[in-house]
């Protein structure tokens, strides 16, 4: 997930050090799409370093936003120099760029996605022996990462969030919090909906009643296909950018869009009248992480130390605080504190939201291009 809490351009300096980095990582993932859109591919974009990097320091493969070195302190202190990184898009970018022989240390996919990653072969599984905060991680989100099959560890969860409905309490009459105001008829030509499976599929499948949203039969499909049908004859648009949707919510273009937990922070601290629905079917939880690649410059001790970095407590306060998006370890939350974690539109008690949400996790990599080509053919009204 892109790392970035947007700001509206006609929106006043502020001073807060946060919102800069939020601007920087924003301007650094324009960047990355503006090349891809002018056919360039996308390449290794490093931070100006203060001395030569050492050729073994881990090269990162991740999200913009995520390479800002505030967010890498801890590295900094054991290793005395920051990573490398490198920048993609989306994780199926990311992969195709793998696959063609580009070779970083750790990459950053989400769990949903990370079936593809195995059946490709290009990661291995980690020892989580040796990650200190190996017991202070949330359990539930070591059962959604990948490991239930073959024993193995093969994504360490180091951020997650939510998608929910986002919608201005001044303009949506809501009796009962559901997905299906994504779908609602008198909302026509008010709603936004992610331009991704993950997100408008999910949410049919959960208006439809589905029970295994991840593994749905055919007829399940069908079901679910009518509704998105529906719902693409009645959206404002698709959105890729978050900054879509919050602009438009601000402006009263739409009522509700599906977005995730940043964008109720960016808009409420323009002032906006917003609420980040709970729905009765159940709140969506995406989690994403760390994978050890097959290839690499650097050893096996320096990837390692990245990890334990990245995992570590005050890592997960600085990404909670900035970000707005919670962290893996249970100690981050208790430097944050409960206040701390609300302002930033999250859970006092990660543990108790986790029981009651629906966890993206691994689907099988042939049923999610099901699903792939289903949406396609929904938007291209086929």
């Amino acid at each position: 997930m892109q790392a970035t809490i947007h700001r509206s351009a006609s929106e006043p300096a502020m001073s807060n050090p946060a919102i800069e980095l939020f601007r920087r990582a924003r301007s650094r993932r324009d960047l990355v799409r503006d090349l891809r859109d002018l056919g360039i591919a996308t390449v290794a974009l490093s931070l100006p370093p203060a001395r030569a990097r050492a050729a073994e320091e881990v090269t990162y493969y991740t999200w913009a936003g995520y390479d800002v070195p505030e967010m890498h302190f801890r590295y900094n202190e054991m290793r005395g120099a920051l990573p490398n990184f490198a920048l993609f898009a989306d994780e199926s970018e990311a992969l195709t760029k793998i696959r063609s022989g580009f070779t970083p240390d750790i990459s950053h996919p989400c769990i949903y996605d990370i079936g593809r990653w195995q059946a490709a072969g290009v990661i291995q599984p980690i020892d989580s022996a040796r990650l200190i905060e190996w017991d202070n991680i949330f359990p539930a989100l070591k059962q959604v990462s990948g490991n239930q099959e073959t024993g193995e560890q093969w994504l360490i969860p180091f951020d997650w969030g939510n998608g929910s409905v986002l919608y201005r309490t001044d303009l949506v009459t809501m009796e009962e919090e559901s997905w299906s105001v994504l779908f609602d008829e008198r909302y026509a030509g008010k709603i936004a909906m992610w331009d991704a499976i993950d997100g408008a599929a999910n949410a049919a499948a959960l208006v439809a009643g589905v029970q295994d949203p991840f593994n749905m039969t055919d007829e399940e499909l069908s079901v679910v296909r009518g509704l998105l049908e529906r719902q693409n004859r009645l959206l404002r648009f698709y959105w890729t950018d978050p900054a879509q949707a919050e602009q438009a919510l601000a402006s009263g273009e739409i009522v509700a869009a599906y977005t995730w937990n940043a964008s109720l922070v960016n808009l409420e601290l323009q002032g906006i009248p917003v609420k980040y629905m709970q729905p009765k079917e159940g709140i969506l939880t995406w989690v994403c992480g760390m994978v050890l690649m097959n290839d690499g410059a650097a050893d096996e001790a320096a990837r390692y130390d990245f990890m334990n970095a990245m995992l570590a407590p005050e890592t997960g306060e600085w990404l909670i605080t900035n970000y707005g998006y919670g962290h893996s370890n249970r100690v981050a939350f208790d430097l944050v504190g409960a206040e701390g974690a609300a302002a930033m539109g999250l859970p006092a008690n990660p543990a108790d939201m986790f029981a009651n949400s629906v966890v993206l996790r691994p689907m099988d990599p042939a049923v999610r291009q099901k699903y792939i080509e289903m949406f396609e053919q929904v938007k291209a009204g086929l």
